[in-house]
């Protein structure tokens, strides 16, 4: 019961203090992943013709129908300035590859896939989204409680990690705004707490206070056709939407404004990275194809080389627990780098090469 008064006096503030914004003058979320396993993403976008310091903005989400935010509160985003018609992805914090159960790692292009069979015909099994064939990830040993099964072989499509600007909440005890399923309401705020009078929230993909296992007995928030919007799913913002949505909560009786987005297969992670919106019809910033690169020799002993077809700005080196071994930031031309690896182990490493506005992920061997 002592709940109760703070939540009336915060949604009758929302009644008279809806947050007003103008069509390209703040940040808005572009694009949301809910997809298998810890594949949870965001993807913050900026519409404006100004650069944004991203510090002043946190994420985070009502769970289960609440109207106060989860444990731990909103996460703010790091001190970086995002350029206008760019966007800027946050990816859940689960990278130990030796994670199981709810500490799964999120998906880096080098897990063991193979295609799924139904157990009754022995057919393989298509996604209903496209028709193509459902790959499904591989535990050590066939064991769901065990950790995932690895290879070397590197599958871009597969590599959520890979697209993260930054990692967020990498423990659920002490803050759960990156570990949103598709019955909570996910936001984006001015600031670093949510206002009393909800006047700084931006954008909701959801709706505050509400429920849907109760109000439509589904895990998720659906379309007019039923289908499930908030869960196993990957959408992005249509170009046409050019702000947030600002408040949106169930004692207004909001619903969710799923025409405002395009629905994409469970785990489709092409699409983070860049947003194309009407806010910068002339913009010459398209959807980036990646750049051509080479590692040589691989496996290697100690040294290899990188060579791309487009001057490199900067090499990072990560192991498989995603922590960065190695930075070199490039202040010169160059098509071609030589990277060290003679003070690392032994193992599988993710390379990401980055270029102008592009990035390009490959994976090395050291025998």
């Amino acid at each position: 019961m002592k709940n109760i008064l703070p939540i009336c006096i915060l949604f009758l503030g929302l009644l008279q203090t809806a947050f007003a914004q103008n069509n390209c003058g703040q940040l808005f979320i572009s694009e949301y992943i809910e997809g298998s396993n810890n594949n949870k993403a965001l993807e913050i976008y900026n519409p404006t013709t100004n650069a944004i310091n991203l510090s002043g903005y946190s994420v985070g989400r009502f769970d289960n129908g609440s109207t106060q935010p989860s444990q731990g509160g909103p996460i703010q985003l790091p001190d970086v300035m995002l350029a206008p018609n760019d966007a800027f992805v946050v990816v859940l914090d689960r990278r130990s590859v030796s994670g199981t159960g709810v500490d799964l790692p999120v998906w880096n292009g080098l897990q063991v896939f193979v295609p799924a069979v139904d157990s009754i015909s022995g057919m393989i099994r298509t996604r209903v989204c496209d028709g193509d064939t459902i790959f499904l990830v591989q535990y050590v040993n066939g064991d769901n409680t065990m950790p995932f099964q690895y290879e070397t072989t590197y599958k871009a499509e597969y590599d959520l990690q890979g697209k993260a600007d930054v990692f967020a909440c990498p423990d659920y005890n002490v803050n759960r705004s990156m570990s949103f399923n598709g019955n909570d309401a996910v936001f984006l705020i001015s600031g670093t707490t949510v206002a009393a009078d909800g006047s700084n929230i931006i954008d909701v993909i959801g709706v505050i206070g509400e429920n849907p296992d109760n109000t439509i007995g589904q895990p998720a928030w659906v379309d007019a056709n039923g289908k499930w919007v908030t869960k196993d799913i990957t959408i992005v913002r249509n170009s046409s939407i050019k702000k947030g949505t600002g408040i949106v909560a169930a004692i207004l009786q909001d619903t969710l404004a799923y025409n405002e987005w395009t629905y994409y297969c469970e785990d489709d992670f092409s699409h983070l990275g860049s947003h194309t919106c009407d806010c910068h019809t002339n913009s010459l910033n398209e959807p980036v194809a990646e750049v051509a690169a080479t590692i040589a020799p691989n496996p290697t002993s100690n040294n290899f080389v990188i060579t791309a077809q487009e001057p490199m700005t900067f090499v990072q080196v990560y192991n498989t627990l995603g922590q960065l071994v190695k930075n070199n930031s490039l202040q010169t031309v160059t098509y071609h780098q030589t990277i060290d690896l003679s003070d690392l182990p032994k193992g599988i490493y993710v390379v990401n090469i980055g270029f102008d506005k592009k990035r390009t992920v490959r994976t090395v061997v050291k025998q």
